[in-house]
């Protein structure tokens, strides 16, 4: 028997409530290089993930626990799920979550707030740099909404309908829930990572100075 839940997903999955809370308190503090870092970090985390959804192990793949709509609302109504992985209604709001990540990261890099804060492709941005900057500020709002939904769920789950979700993303398995496949390498993940690392510490490099104003 097999974890349903590989190394990468644990690892990221548990990377995002440290890094968006140290995010926030960062951008709350003014400390901005600290933000800025962090924000790419998480850049990195979860394109790795979007792509580790593609070719990862058998439950970290989105085929595996995206359902149709029709499947979403028939478990919503109370039909039973006794599969091994997100149920319908959770593998959505997976996906949820991490697109609202990357639309936050992405939309930094192009902010500035003409004071404390210039994202490194604010200049690329021009004229649309005010505009990624609102993107930011409201996908942070959405993102915190979601957050909350989420530990809101997670609660509903783990207390009333005891189910040990957060063991299971702890351990990578829970009582009478494993994979019959065994998970890939964390090393193929890693090194998608690195990739990622490289690809945005180059377009960060290559990204250009805007000229001093005097």
């Amino acid at each position: 028997m097999f974890p349903v839940w590989d190394w990468p997903v644990r690892i990221i999955h548990w990377y995002f409530p440290i890094a968006i809370a140290f995010m926030w308190w960062s951008g709350e503090q003014g400390e901005m290089v600290w933000h800025s870092w962090v924000g790419y970090s998480l850049i990195v985390a979860v394109i790795t993930r979007l792509i580790w959804g593609f070719v990862g192990s058998r439950h970290a793949l989105f085929s595996s626990f995206l359902k149709s709509p029709r499947d979403v609302i028939a478990y919503v109504k109370g039909r039973p799920f006794d599969e091994v992985g997100h149920n319908p209604l959770g593998g959505w709001s997976t996906i949820l979550l991490l697109v609202l990540v990357l639309i936050q990261g992405a939309s930094g890099l192009f902010s500035a707030d003409d004071l404390t804060f210039e994202g490194p492709f604010a200049y690329w941005a021009g004229d649309l740099s005010p505009v990624l900057s609102e993107v930011h500020e409201v996908t942070w709002l959405l993102l915190q909404v979601a957050v909350l939904t989420h530990l809101v769920a997670i609660a509903y789950y783990v207390l009333l309908k005891r189910q040990p979700l957060v063991s299971a993303m702890l351990r990578g398995r829970a009582e009478g829930k494993y994979s019959d496949r065994a998970p890939r390498s964390s090393w193929l993940a890693l090194s998608i990572a690195l990739v990622v690392f490289g690809l945005l510490s180059l377009l960060i490099a290559l990204a250009p100075v805007p000229p001093p104003l005097y």
